[in-house]
């Protein structure tokens, strides 16, 4: 992996419906390989390597694009702005933490989240978002011109490398890195399948533009790339590869898993949280589909952490299981319907 490329994807604005920063990195990234482009109209990304073979079938390995983030919802006279959760996650990890708006003319308005004044007199605890406001380092006139409702706020928390990285959206942004650097060692190999590598948009946010990207790849059979919560007590960091065995929306197909587990030696996962193969694996025919990741401590705060040796086993372990995996076993994992 690559910390330097990381740091940039991680310091890129990222939130989910405002992307394109971090796609075109990622895209520039892939153009280098002399890879087919292939895009959604939501902004998924994916680089597709075709296979020589005629009708050859299509792995497809995704993870999210989009990260953790909030919109504004008001802005009151006195400057302080309200916001609402784009996506699920904890308010208390979310107080005191400083943030980015970016304006519609693409500017970064800095603020921290504060408790409204009504709370702390009331000595009440954080029930909801609207106990919460944004207060801005700039004057009231000058944020009531720049910040209008609609503008999307993100983590303007730093990169901190080391052994145990930190930093925003950490999770999604090294499993961006993971794809680029698989891209990278397989770019001048051959394989009897294609093989789409992608990033997908709209996937914090409700798994949106899963559906979408998994129609424009066509998949026979799909790797969905996704960090596991440490929270839960089966994983923790330096673990490894880490492979979901059950989540409350997908269940993966038992021949591929079987395949993984016994070439790859993952740690199992036993969650409730979805992820991108939630929808792949109940897309177009039915695609056999199962996640795989590394460990993630503090999901979704301003400062997740992952282990460097973590993703660097993903990338050798996904690249290790693309020269294992062949046509046949496609076949064999899908019952033996070629899908098309």
């Amino acid at each position: 992996m690559d910390t330097i490329r990381l740091e940039q994807l991680i310091n890129t604005f990222g939130v989910s419906s405002a992307e394109e920063n971090v796609a075109t990195i990622i895209k520039d990234n892939y153009e280098k390989n002399n890879i087919i482009i292939k895009k959604d109209r939501l902004g998924s990304i994916f680089a597709y390597k075709k296979s020589n073979k005629e009708n050859a079938k299509t792995l497809m390995i995704a993870c999210p694009l989009d990260e953790f983030g909030c919109m504004v919802s008001e802005v009151k006279k006195d400057g302080t702005i309200s916001f609402i959760q784009l996506e699920s996650f904890a308010l208390n990890s979310f107080l005191n933490q400083r943030v980015c708006i970016l304006t519609r003319d693409n500017k970064c308005i800095y603020g921290v989240v504060s408790i409204k004044k009504k709370v702390l007199e009331d000595k009440c605890e954080i029930k909801s978002v609207d106990d919460l406001c944004i207060k801005c380092a700039l004057p009231s006139k000058e944020v009531l011109e720049l910040v209008k409702p609609g503008d999307l706020i993100g983590y303007a928390s730093n990169f901190v490398d080391g052994d145990i990285m930190m930093g925003k959206a950490l999770a999604i942004r090294s499993l961006n890195e993971v794809t680029i650097s698989l891209l990278e060692k397989i770019a001048n190999e051959e394989f009897d399948y294609n093989i789409a590598i992608g990033c997908i948009a709209q996937s914090t946010i409700g798994y949106r533009g899963t559906q979408t990207a998994t129609y424009v790849i066509q998949p026979n059979m799909a790797i969905a790339l996704c960090g596991f919560d440490s929270a839960n007590n089966d994983v923790s960091l330096n673990d490894g590869v880490i492979v979901g065995y059950y989540d409350k929306q997908m269940l993966p197909s038992k021949r591929l898993l079987a395949d993984v587990v016994e070439n790859i030696k993952p740690k199992a996962y036993f969650g409730f949280t979805g992820n991108d193969g939630s929808f792949i694996h109940k897309t177009l025919a039915g695609t056999p589909c199962v996640s795989m990741g590394m460990s993630v401590t503090n999901m979704g705060s301003a400062n997740e952490m992952v282990a460097k040796n973590d993703v660097n086993a993903l990338i050798d372990s996904l690249y290790n299981y693309l020269h294992h995996l062949n046509e046949d076993i496609i076949v064999h994992c899908g019952f033996g319907d070629d899908n098309d």
